[in-house]
């Protein structure tokens, strides 16, 4: 498939942005509309449109954005898309409330005491946070995503999972055309496999979730951070 500096295009219908150390995703709907999902950081949105308009594509036929969940990594440009755009904005119910501002960032609480790593990267994030060094733009979503299929206004074959764990608004979205998941922060990719993410809200609800991903028998996991894989690459 194809593939360039800007990110690449993984089968017919879905791409993949890069967007430094994260990844956003791109649908292509049968009506020809552009479905996006995660928008990276803060100032992303000029990879986002330079990735769109590289495609033959412009802002304008993005309709939808969708995020995996309200970490600022993955909303982080969600309100300047959806001002450039004009798409609707959909996220599960439990992560509204960090993404519009009621309740400032949401961060992860890495309950996985093996990873100092996690340990320390969510310290200084609380750091920043509180002093008010980080600051994302909130916006106010238009959507609610549950469980069930794509609304056919979407002119897409696909389906929302509730997929808890890495956070408890965590969503994933199944591609039964092609069999792939795109998982968000449920995984993490290696050069060689697929782990549990370190950072964490719920480990045993984020097993179930895995679980729940690992039984559609996927040809295709997408992540946010690392390498895309098959599922027999999953190791948790």
């Amino acid at each position: 498939m194809e593939n360039n500096k800007l990110g690449q295009k993984l089968n017919d219908s879905l791409h993949e942005i890069y967007l430094g150390k994260v990844k956003a995703f791109l649908l292509e709907a049968t009506d020809g509309s552009l479905i996006l999902i995660d928008t990276g950081m803060s100032k992303s949105s000029g990879k986002i449109i330079s990735y769109v308009n590289n495609i033959g594509k412009s802002v304008n036929d993005i309709k939808y954005i969708l995020l995996t969940h309200a970490h600022i990594d993955h909303f982080g440009s969600a309100a300047d898309i959806k001002k450039l755009s004009g798409a609707m904005l959909g996220i599960n119910e439990k992560g509204v409330r960090y993404i519009d501002g009621t309740d400032g960032l949401l961060l992860p609480v890495a309950k996985n005491t093996k990873s100092f790593g996690a340990k320390a990267m969510v310290a200084l994030l609380k750091v920043l946070d509180s002093a008010k060094l980080i600051k994302p733009k909130f916006v106010k979503p238009d959507m609610i995503l549950k469980e069930g299929v794509f609304p056919e206004s979407m002119h897409m074959n696909a389906k929302i999972l509730e997929t808890p764990g890495h956070t408890a608004d965590s969503i994933s979205i199944y591609l039964p055309d092609t069999k792939t998941v795109i998982v968000g922060d449920l995984l993490k990719g290696t050069p060689s496999s697929l782990i549990a993410h370190p950072f964490f809200d719920d480990y045993i609800s984020m097993l179930g979730s895995i679980k729940k991903v690992r039984e559609l028998a996927p040809d295709l996991i997408c992540v946010s951070h690392g390498k895309n894989h098959n599922v027999s690459d999953l190791k948790v």
